[in-house]
């Protein structure tokens, strides 16, 4: 196995890495939950690739010999909302998504984004994952990205929407705050990380 190299993502990476990103959620439940069933993975594609080019400045990738094989996207603070007219640009990507489902979704982001903390100014992890687990891709995005948040001395937020995550957040600095529970749905686990002294590498 070859280095993995994290840089930041190009438009032109977005095929590949909302391919990625969708191969990493294949069994996530929230995204079991909101996404309909058929034509699964080429929904998330479309999803993910709706969400990467609305946050491209804030979107890393990971490449594995030669490959994206994953990606982590985050918000920092400061950073300006895309706006309505590129958000009304790339909806066909969200329609593909979900099609008739897409009012039930935006109802569920909607209370996700009701729980998300508003002060103090934070990095938000909005996705983070990798196509090949166990390859330490997604270990090394997160590193990488941390490393970004402490040398700006700022504190970060997630939702984890696979309880199995949440102790390997815990080892980098974050903790639970809460629940945020879905109607009908998964819970999802709100975690906060307080501004660290040191680097996480």
């Amino acid at each position: 196995m070859g280095e993995i190299v994290v840089r930041p993502a190009e438009r032109s990476d977005l095929p590949s890495l909302a391919d990625a990103l969708a191969a990493a959620f294949g069994q996530d439940p929230f995204m079991r939950f909101l996404v309909p069933g058929d034509g699964y993975h080429r929904r998330l594609t479309a999803l993910f690739a709706f969400e990467s080019v609305l946050i491209i400045r804030g979107t890393w990738v990971a490449v594995d010999d030669g490959e994206i094989s994953g990606a982590a996207l985050w918000s920092q603070p400061g950073q300006h909302s895309p706006g309505f007219f590129p958000s009304v640009r790339h909806s066909p990507k969200l329609f593909r998504a979900f099609g008739r489902a897409l009012p039930s979704a935006l109802r569920h982001f909607r209370i996700i984004e009701g729980a998300h903390p508003k002060t103090p100014p934070h990095w938000y992890l909005q996705t983070i994952g990798a196509a090949r687990p166990g390859r330490g891709v997604g270990g090394r995005l997160l590193r990488d990205g941390l490393a970004r948040v402490d040398a700006a001395r700022m504190p970060a937020y997630l939702e984890s929407s696979a309880p199995d995550n949440v102790p390997i957040y815990e080892h980098y600095g974050f903790r639970v705050t809460g629940e945020i529970r879905l109607p009908g749905g998964p819970v999802l686990i709100p975690m906060w990380r307080d501004p660290q002294v040191t680097q996480s590498r």
